[in-house]
């Protein structure tokens, strides 16, 4: 198995080959507003990071709250009053999803931190419900014709 990551502007594809076969995902990026990365426990804090593991925001953070299943809203401290806040599923190299608020104070980042991520919590549980959203898993469960 042979991994790399290929940078296009803010954007990152991380891309597997194994037993001949390509595999391409999206890893962190910075669009706009939002940001996408991977958590990591590093000094006792969390620090966000790419797809290959390097650093990517290893400002002051702050866990706001941990779920029941070990999810996390976090806010990372930038300077004159900006955060990066957002939702992080549980446990160390997990997707991160967030983004970049501004003109506010601590407090306010907090709040848009625990509202980004009651929102991609409730969009996991569907999906880890439904992950094929209504669609049968199997070609042949359905009304597929046959190539």
């Amino acid at each position: 198995m042979e991994t790399r990551c290929e940078r296009r502007g803010q954007v990152e594809i991380g891309i597997i080959t194994h037993d001949g076969h390509v595999f391409a995902a999206y890893g962190a990026s910075v669009y706009g507003r939002h940001v996408t990365g991977y958590t990591r426990r590093r000094n006792g804090h969390v620090c966000l990071t790419r797809w290959d593991g390097t650093t990517m925001l290893g400002c002051r953070s702050e866990v706001v709250r941990e779920y029941h299943d070990g999810s996390l809203a976090l806010v990372f401290r930038l300077t004159k009053g900006r955060f990066v806040v957002g939702y992080a599923l549980g446990g160390d190299g997990m997707l991160f999803r967030g983004e970049l608020v501004t003109d506010c104070d601590e407090d306010d980042a907090r709040r848009e931190s625990l509202s980004i991520s009651e929102h991609w919590s409730e969009t996991d549980a569907e999906d880890e419900a439904d992950p094929w959203h209504g669609e049968p898993e199997d070609p042949h469960d359905g009304n597929y014709p046959d190539w």
